[in-house]
């Protein structure tokens, strides 16, 4: 790595330090060389960074990070670019460092997921030339408090761009979308089918007022919680045309969506209504960078979840789904696909309440449980596993006693379901130490090895 001597040698250092922590199996390593180099040399992400000629692109927003950010990696790659990105999840600003200590040859382009809390900060330092925007839920309330303060932090992340950024947002949530007015936002959006089942919105639904004059929303077009393109009788404000609109024109569960996009369709090897928003986000962007929507298409046709967004496990020689529900609308949307999906024979729900998870778990009260009654067998897990209990119990599910350990769990809902798959719905950490659980156990390879 030529250029400033500082950062020649603490990057040096960093990466030793990463490759130590990973041989005594002290962890990853995806954050702790970026603390170690960027507290040896302060600034080293922004110089880095500035050094690729693709520049870098930010994706941020509740949902939906990890995953755009790899399908626009993926997109890239099938245009020979490379890229650079924090494929782990390391979405903080040491994360970010250490991914820039292993930027592949010929990689023009950075691709970061970020964390909306250091957003903000994370924009000044890299300048990217395309900041995308998912959406907003609320999430980790302890946190990040309401929905709207961050709303405030994205499109403060968005005033401190650089001159000639763009930006590329949802434009199916309303709140997000006008917030970013000043910007000029690229908006992308889905459609479901006209003649589709009427979409079920939990307890825990947004707010749907209107973004300029608080009234009631009226929606003409409806997706997942509050998001869907609205207008408003009161003051006429209305949602934008999306630039991207991909069309859902069929659903199978978990395993799969077909999805048209202009005059393309094509069946995405992932499942949700979720990653419909995902596919629309990334071509997006893409475009942004010079790659035309047909290409973007062909990249995604093969594009598989990481890093347990809808990933398949083994376990005692039997597949499982692992799916993340980190806040109420990301439990429904997996709802609304089992609840319809006959290959389901049981679900295990593992409630964890780490820093990482948001340490109030009253989200779950706000979760449409209630649409899984009378079905599969249900089996609660995790350090809060007695109050997931309590949760399923008033939801009238059927449900089996709480089992701490997941893996434990795991068995419990396998022997009740012989014949049919299992699947998990873990927060974000207890999907970690499922993992770590299945790769010690040598049925797969390390997430971090196997993050594209």
């Amino acid at each position: 790595m030529a250029g400033n001597p500082r950062d020649v040698a603490a990057a040096a250092i960093a990466r030793g330090v990463g490759g130590l922590t990973r041989i005594l199996k002290a962890g990853e390593g995806s954050s702790l060389p970026g603390v170690v180099v960027e507290r040896l040399s302060p600034g080293f992400s922004g110089r880095r960074a500035a050094t690729l000629p693709g520049g870098v692109v930010v994706v941020s927003g509740t949902n939906g990070k990890t995953t755009t950010a790899s399908m626009l990696r993926t997109i890239l790659r099938a245009t020979g670019d490379p890229t650079v990105g924090n494929a782990t999840g390391a979405n903080l600003r040491q994360g970010i460092a250490s991914a820039l200590l292993r930027i592949p040859d010929r990689a023009r382009t950075a691709v970061f997921e970020v964390d909306e809390a250091a957003l903000p900060a994370i924009v000044t330092e890299l300048r990217p030339r395309v900041l995308v925007l998912t959406n907003v839920f609320r999430d980790q309330l302890d946190r990040y408090g309401e929905a709207e303060r961050v709303v405030q932090l994205l499109a403060e992340a968005a005033r401190r761009l650089p001159p000639g950024a763009v930006v590329v947002a949802n434009a199916d949530d309303a709140t997000l979308f006008e917030a970013l007015a000043e910007r000029t936002p690229e908006g992308f959006g889905i459609a479901l089918p006209a003649d589709g089942a009427e979409v079920r919105h939990g307890i825990g639904v947004e707010a749907e007022v209107c973004p300029r004059c608080g009234a009631r929303l009226a929606y003409e077009r409806r997706t997942i919680s509050h998001l869907g393109t609205a207008r408003c009788d009161a003051c006429g404000w209305a949602s934008a045309d999306p630039g991207v609109l991909v069309h859902v024109v069929a659903r199978d569960g978990l395993r799969s969506v077909t999805l048209e996009v202009g005059e393309a369709r094509f069946t995405l090897p992932t499942g949700g209504l979720h990653n419909a928003y995902n596919v629309a986000a990334a071509l997006a962007a893409a475009a942004r960078l010079g790659v035309p929507l047909e290409r973007g298409v062909d990249a995604l046709r093969t594009f598989r979840a990481r890093f347990g967004r809808i990933e398949e496990l083994r376990i005692d020689g039997r597949g499982v789904w692992l799916t993340l529900m980190k806040n109420p609308a990301a439990a429904d949307v997996l709802i609304q696909e089992l609840a319809a999906d006959a290959s389901v024979g049981a679900i295990v729900v593992v409630l964890n309440d780490a820093a990482a998870d948001g340490r109030d778990v009253s989200w779950i009260w706000d979760v449409d449980f209630e649409r899984l009654a009378g079905g599969v067998p249900m089996v609660p897990s995790g350090h809060r596993a007695d109050d997931m209990a309590v949760r399923l119990k008033y939801a009238e599910v059927t449900a089996r006693p709480a089992v701490d350990h997941p893996l434990a769990a795991i068995r419990a809902a396998l022997a009740e379901s012989p014949d049919r798959s299992v699947v998990v719905m873990a927060t974000y950490t207890a999907m970690l130490e499922l993992q770590a659980i299945v790769t010690r156990r040598g049925h797969a390879r390390p997430y971090w090895e196997r993050a594209a």
